[in-house]
């Protein structure tokens, strides 16, 4: 049995698929903050005051995400599972009332006490977020070490934490 090998116009194809998937990521991370993590405090919906600096020996996972967004609904179990072992700051923009974001909150089995909402929207443009779901790694001396736009596995902020906190 002869094994067909890929034409050069199915190898030209997925190699375009490849190139677009990296514009496309490029262009939405292009005004994202990067350096010094920006400072700021907030009341999370449990009413606990949290601020985005850094553990001395772990990186902080700042999570920007909408209640109307379909990956946001998707990743919120890797954002809760990654909340039992690092601090994270859950953020939702453009979400409704801080008693809507409760009552989504309660449905999705979110945790409450580091879930904050930016309904005025002054946190999202601190970090310069255009789209969700938007995250930030941030390393114990406060710099952004990396940032995601769109879907991260549960192993990938895993990682991605681990090596922003060495």
């Amino acid at each position: 049995m002869k094994i067909k090998r890929p034409n050069r116009k199915t190898v030209m194809q997925f190699m375009m698929v490849i190139l677009a998937i990296f514009l496309i990521r490029e262009y939405q991370q292009q005004d994202l903050t990067s350096g010094k993590a920006p400072s700021f405090t907030s009341k999370t919906l449990s009413g606990e005051v949290m601020n985005a600096n850094p553990l001395p020996d772990q990186g902080v996972l700042v999570h920007f995400w909408a209640v109307w967004c379909p990956v946001c609904n998707v990743e919120n179990d890797n954002i809760q599972a990654i909340s039992k072992d690092y601090k994270v700051l859950n953020i939702a923009i453009q979400s409704g009332s801080d008693m809507e974001i409760q009552a989504y909150a309660e449905e999705n089995n979110m945790q409450l006490d580091n879930l904050i909402n930016d309904q005025s929207g002054s946190i999202s443009k601190l970090f310069g977020v255009k789209g969700t779901p938007t995250s930030f790694f941030i390393n114990p001396k406060g710099q952004i070490q990396f940032t995601e736009v769109g879907y991260v596995t549960t192993w990938g902020y895993r990682m991605r934490l681990w090596w922003a906190g060495l």
